[in-house]
């Protein structure tokens, strides 16, 4: 499977004037992953939180789907409603069909000041015979929410981040670069650059692997540079390769689960918390 991570550089969010720009920005991503056969992309963080309610940019994102036949989007994320709360969302869309959401469980101080909601539950699907799970922004600090993944069977995670502050790559690796290597599935990072709510983000996009996967075996599949380049970063994900990785030094295997197994309450605590 051939997968990828949507570059969004700070001119790239300058040029978001309008929402009508954003869907534009959004539909040449996918033809340019549809012209180099890239069957799954992920978009970054808060892309549906910028102009206009979620609902709306999710329904549009399904529209474009459409187009893009057998392409799986995870559109980034959005703020979704429901009875009276305000949860960060994101979800994976397939042929039109919204086939799997998730809610942030975790918040930062940020986003409690503006009154979001935490959600209760992590799911995961197969698709293409992996099955995946979507972490978002504030949870990969949160390594129990990988944990349970990884526990769960989860070999692919796509993770729409926007992470509060100026470059810090130290930060940033502390978040999935790190939890792929302590649970041996990949990880692709879509990352947000540019102002939201009064504060200010950056992000980089990447693809993450085992260690033993990457040729300088430094875990980077694919690594967005300063450079304006190509709109992503892309890497070919061969889940037999991983397997025979994770053969070599299989971290789950070395925990007492039966131990482990209740430990994973969303009212736990450490992490990030700007």
């Amino acid at each position: 499977m051939k997968a990828a991570a949507i570059v969004f550089k700070n001119e790239d969010f300058q040029k978001l004037t309008s929402y009508e720009k954003l869907i534009e920005m959004v539909k040449c991503r996918l033809s340019f992953c549809h012209e180099h056969n890239i069957s799954m992309v992920v978009f970054p963080a808060l892309l549906g939180c910028l102009f206009i309610d979620g609902e709306r940019y999710i329904n549009d994102i399904i529209e474009l789907s459409n187009t893009y036949k057998d392409t799986v989007i995870c559109p980034g994320s959005y703020y979704e409603k429901e009875a009276g709360r305000t949860y960060h969302s994101s979800c994976l869309i397939i042929d039109g069909n919204v086939v799997m959401k998730q809610r942030q469980i975790y918040l930062a101080k940020w986003e409690k000041s503006i009154e979001l909601s935490r959600g209760v539950e992590l799911n995961s699907i197969s698709v293409g015979g992996m099955k995946l799970g979507i972490i978002i922004s504030t949870d990969i600090f949160y390594p129990q929410v990988s944990r349970a993944l990884a526990m769960s069977g989860v070999e692919l995670v796509l993770s729409p981040v926007a992470i509060k502050g100026t470059v810090n790559m130290s930060r940033q690796l502390s978040g999935l670069w790190q939890n792929v290597q302590a649970n041996l599935f990949f990880g692709i990072e879509s990352g947000f650059k540019g102002s939201f709510n009064g504060c200010e983000f950056h992000s980089r996009s990447i693809i993450h692997a085992p260690l033993e996967m990457t040729g300088k075996e430094d875990g980077f599949m694919a690594f967005e540079g300063n450079a304006q380049g190509t709109p992503v970063v892309a890497a070919e994900l061969d889940s037999e390769k991983r397997k025979e990785a994770v053969s070599k030094f299989n971290t789950l295997a070395q925990l007492n689960i039966e131990a482990y197994k209740d430990i994973f309450s969303v009212t736990g605590s450490g992490g990030y918390h700007d």
